[in-house]
């Protein structure tokens, strides 16, 4: 810890290392009263993440996932993508402070967008596929390192 109390990262510490997902990732919007069949889950080496609120039904997954998976394509409110995501490799321990807002400030200082899902062991960030090339090199150069 620094004498403001601030932590300071350690970028060269592999569970910080950063990787990309190699499957293009798409952000669905459904209404709040969807259901979300279990099917959606059943291909375990994909990524798909659900949030449910009160307000809507979240979907990250790729292109097809919800409509092979039985949801209604014509219940589909949104669709944005495509995007990357970009995996800190983790696994994060719950001490570490500031590192979705240290990758965040230096994407931001690039002008690229962000899209963030946390998990128990790590955290994506989420950039469009027409950002990605930026988006490495903004973090490369801040020292951010790639597996």
């Amino acid at each position: 810890m620094s004498a403001n109390g601030s932590f300071a990262l350690d970028k060269t510490d592999r569970a910080l290392h950063l990787q990309t997902h190699k499957e293009a990732l798409y952000v669905f919007r459904f209404p709040r009263n969807t259901p979300v069949p279990g099917a959606l889950f059943d291909a375990v080496d994909t990524f798909v993440t659900v949030s449910r609120t009160p307000r809507e039904v979240s979907i990250v997954a790729a292109k097809d996932a919800p409509e092979a998976a039985g949801m209604p394509k014509s219940a589909e409110e949104h669709c944005g993508g495509p995007w990357t995501a970009i995996r800190v490799s983790g696994p994060l321990e719950h001490h570490m402070v500031g590192v979705l807002s240290e990758i965040a400030r230096v994407l931001k200082e690039a002008s690229i967008s962000i899209f963030t899902i946390s998990t128990w062991d790590t955290d994506y960030i989420l950039v469009t596929n027409d950002t990605l090339d930026k988006a490495k090199e903004a973090l490369s150069a801040d020292g951010w390192q790639w597996v």
